[in-house]
């Protein structure tokens, strides 16, 4: 048989993706050759690991066993290594970090620009995800830190810290209108909205502080496809309050504070239980904690 580590490891890249050519593009092999490997795997087995169907590959119920019996295994090996690598090359190496779509257009990038300045030898990763999407990164040893909202977080397998609370604001076109300005929740809540879609933790807290019924004219989960839509004066966006003044000047629009509803997230960072940070993953985590700070006393 084939070596089984690369066999397992392209078996779970197509489970993960859901279809060979998505697949072949993640593992930067051919379609062809991520076809034949799972062929290999599923001749050695006896048995379908998938059940092909138009729109992809969905695993069998021997599929399904076999990704949760090796997937947080790939994950402790990778991560062994990864501390030895790092131990090696005298703490540094590499960090990565799962965040979603919110923190990464205002937290992240100066995450990033602080840990490049302090620590150049550090290689980092970034990924954005869903909030559960980040959860279970870390919990699968996917990503060494994740940045969320503590809504987000009901598990006993990861660490949480908090960091800050996310103050939120309007943002749309106001000519005339002073800078600062600010907007009261029943007015607010009587504009075309572009909010984000129901599932996302945003969604929940502006249901909740807002009166409605809420005019919705469209749902988006891209903070920056939000600011292009409330640009072209398509509606109010409701995002953090912090992010750059750089994104919002751009595109003409004025940050709106508003007043009399309890708008707020609180940002937390996490990682696995019980998993001993490397030296790289704990400066990382100290440039986080330094980033959050300074929103904090915003």
């Amino acid at each position: 048989m084939q070596d089984k580590d690369r066999l397992l490891r392209t078996f779970l890249a197509v489970a993960r993706a859901g279809s060979l050519r998505a697949a072949s593009a993640s593992l930067g092999i051919t379609q062809a050759a991520v076809s034949k490997q799972v062929a290999a795997l599923e001749s050695f087995l006896g048995a379908p690991l998938f059940d092909r169907h138009g729109r992809g590959m969905r695993p069998t119920p021997l599929g399904e066993r076999l990704v949760g019996e090796i997937d947080q295994g790939f994950g402790m090996v990778d991560s062994a290594l990864d501390v030895a690598r790092q131990t090696s090359a005298g703490g540094y190496g590499r960090v990565t970090i799962a965040t979603v779509n919110t923190l990464a257009a205002y937290l992240v990038p100066q995450v990033v620009a602080s840990l490049r300045a302090s620590h150049p030898r550090i290689t980092l990763g970034v990924f954005n995800a869903s909030s559960p999407d980040v959860v279970e990164r870390v919990e699968r040893g996917h990503a060494d830190i994740g940045l969320v909202y503590d809504l987000a977080v009901d598990t006993d397998t990861v660490a949480l810290r908090r960091l800050c609370i996310e103050q939120i604001a309007a943002y749309s076109r106001e000519p005339g209108a002073p800078d600062p300005a600010t907007l009261s929740v029943g007015a607010l809540a009587q504009r075309p909205l572009i909010v984000p879609p129901r599932p996302y933790a945003l969604r929940r807290v502006i249901d909740r502080e807002l009166p409605g019924p809420l005019s919705i004219a469209v749902e988006s989960n891209s903070v920056s496809v939000s600011l292009d839509l409330a640009m072209q004066g398509v509606g109010t966006t409701i995002l953090p309050r912090d992010l750059p003044d750089i994104a919002i000047k751009a595109r003409g629009l004025h940050r709106l504070a508003i007043e009399g509803a309890n708008l707020h997230r609180h940002v937390v960072l996490i990682h696995r239980s019980g998993a001993t940070p490397t030296q790289a993953v704990s400066r990382a985590i100290r440039a986080i904690e330094s980033a959050a700070a300074r929103i904090a006393t915003r």
